[in-house]
């Protein structure tokens, strides 16, 4: 999404026409719904982060890279959201010929960098999501998984330069009223379009990935279908980034400070839900427990993990699960080392040893 900084004044006409008007005339105002939903939005994923770091910390887990990209991607979300409610209070969700003619500038300035830190949440959500693949994946995956990651950075990253080297000098990005010059504007909103169509698609193939490590684990169809489902949460972000996509032209609306508000919306919503959706899969753990009561003796035919610290594996024989958290499991001459430091995985060099860790990861 190219950021909402780019709007407010880049119609010099709408700018004369709220000078002519004196601003303040009273008018529908779309700020309260802007309010509302990215609270709401803020707040809901901010709830899905926080059960995720509790699952975490209270199974003596810790915390791991991706734990730490969602919750700098939360605090830039929680940041534009401040960002974007300061806007409001200077009349942005008011038609633009309703808005006092000084306050026009600081909205587009704080729209600038409001739009940055909404693109940074939305690349650093799905970026944690893909680091916490490239934890259970193989080789080949891992590779595809840092493709995506980077591509998409560099892609999300961009926009946020252009934003704020468009114009010459820099002022004018936010006060298009000073002397100098500036792209045209649909440079930014081309290839808007491009990278939120990308990072729409590639919320979707990071969707998909997830059933081709899960089906391969030595776990009961049940199961995988519910870890598959639990992490492919990422469909609607993509979803709604399409929908946000949908939107971007509205930047080129010289009433974008009214007509914008949709916009904005679904950036916040994008962010949100992915926040939420790479937390789901933590939380499956917390929802399986509450339902159990306590915690009981897991059963089923491939793999067990029992309260008396045995982890039994049909096809990859018996270890122990020490105290130290430190797994190891016996298959045939080979070892498997499962370091629950930090929640990292540090993995054998076979495929199949690989499947069984994370079977008894899975089922922890």
């Amino acid at each position: 999404m190219a950021p909402p900084g780019n709007f407010s004044i880049s119609d010099t006409d709408a700018i004369a026409a709220s000078s002519m008007a004196g601003g303040g005339s009273s008018s529908s105002s779309m700020g309260p719904a802007l309010t509302t939903s990215s609270c709401l939005m803020t707040f809901l994923s901010g709830c899905f982060l926080g059960l995720r770091i509790y699952c975490k910390m209270s199974k003596r887990r810790g915390l791991w890279w991706d734990d730490y990209m969602l919750i700098a991607a939360w605090v830039a979300l929680l940041a534009n959201t401040a960002v974007l409610i300061a806007s409001i209070q200077l009349g942005l969700g008011m038609h633009m010929d309703d808005i006092h003619l000084e306050n026009l500038a600081t909205i587009g300035l704080l729209g600038t960098l409001g739009g940055s830190f909404s693109i940074l949440a939305a690349v650093w959500s799905k970026t944690s999501f893909g680091l916490t693949l490239i934890r259970i994946a193989q080789k080949k995956t891992r590779i595809v998984v840092w493709v995506i990651i980077v591509t998409m950075n560099l892609a999300m990253v961009m926009i946020v330069v252009t934003s704020w080297i468009q114009c010459s000098p820099v002022p004018k990005v936010w006060n298009r009223l000073l002397p100098g010059s500036c792209w045209d504007g649909r440079v930014n909103v081309y290839y808007g379009l491009f990278a939120a169509a990308y990072s729409g698609a590639m919320d979707i193939v990071l969707a998909l990935l997830p059933w081709t490590i899960v089906w391969k684990l030595q776990m009961r169809r049940k199961e995988k279908i519910g870890v598959g489902i639990a992490m492919s949460m990422g469909v609607f972000a993509g979803c709604t980034a399409f929908i946000k996509c949908s939107k971007i032209p509205t930047i080129l609306n010289g009433d974008f400070t009214y007509n914008g508000y949709i916009l904005i919306m679904w950036g916040s919503a994008e962010v949100a839900i992915t926040i939420m959706a790479a937390s789901i899969p933590v939380l499956r753990v917390l929802i399986r427990d509450v339902g159990m009561g306590t915690r009981r003796p897991y059963s089923g035919n491939e793999g067990d993990l029992v309260r008396d610290g045995t982890y039994h594996a049909t096809s990859y024989g018996t270890g122990t699960v020490q105290q130290s958290n430190a797994a190891v499991a016996a298959s045939g001459h080979h070892r498997i080392s499962v370091s629950r430091a930090g929640s990292d995985l540090s993995f054998s060099t076979t495929d199949d040893e690989k499947a069984a860790v994370a079977t008894v990861m899975a089922r922890s």
